[in-house]
């Protein structure tokens, strides 16, 4: 498996066993099967796959599938939800919000969806202008002729 994806033994061992602590995946005979409904980068910190995964576990809930992973949007979730492993009663977390403003979803979500129900448009807004520019910079002023 390790040759599969092109990392040392170590490094893929390593990272089952965190998508096994997640609860991502589970041992099968013969590999590994998801649990989850949604597979996360092995290399995404763990409030992030956390996070993800309650978005993930809500979809699911509600008979929709899940939305793509989408490293811009995910980083703005994560400047307001931070805190994995609480009761999905807690106000603080991504699950009680959720539920508390998206009694209803449209058959196909992505996480910019859930930033505009969450009312973090400005936010997400901000971080993709910032990304724009430095596309257009990096084109501009991409390299020097000598």
């Amino acid at each position: 498996m390790a040759k599969a994806v092109g990392l040392s033994r170590n490094t893929t061992t390593a990272l089952l066993n965190e998508c096994l602590q997640l609860g991502l995946i589970k041992q099968i005979a013969r590999g590994y099967e998801l649990t989850a409904g949604c597979f996360i980068n092995s290399a995404v910190r763990k409030t992030a796959a956390g996070i993800y995964k309650e978005i993930c576990e809500f979809c699911k809930s509600k008979k929709i599938t899940p939305p793509n992973w989408d490293k811009r949007a995910m980083s703005v979730l994560l400047t307001k939800y931070n805190s994995i492993n609480l009761s999905a009663s807690e106000p603080i977390t991504i699950t009680y919000q959720l539920n508390e403003r998206c009694k209803t979803l449209p058959e196909k979500v992505s996480l910019p969806y859930f930033i505009k129900a969450l009312d973090m448009q400005e936010q997400y807004k901000a971080v993709t202008e910032r990304a724009k520019q430095a596309k257009q910079f990096k084109e501009n002023f991409g390299g020097f002729a000598f």
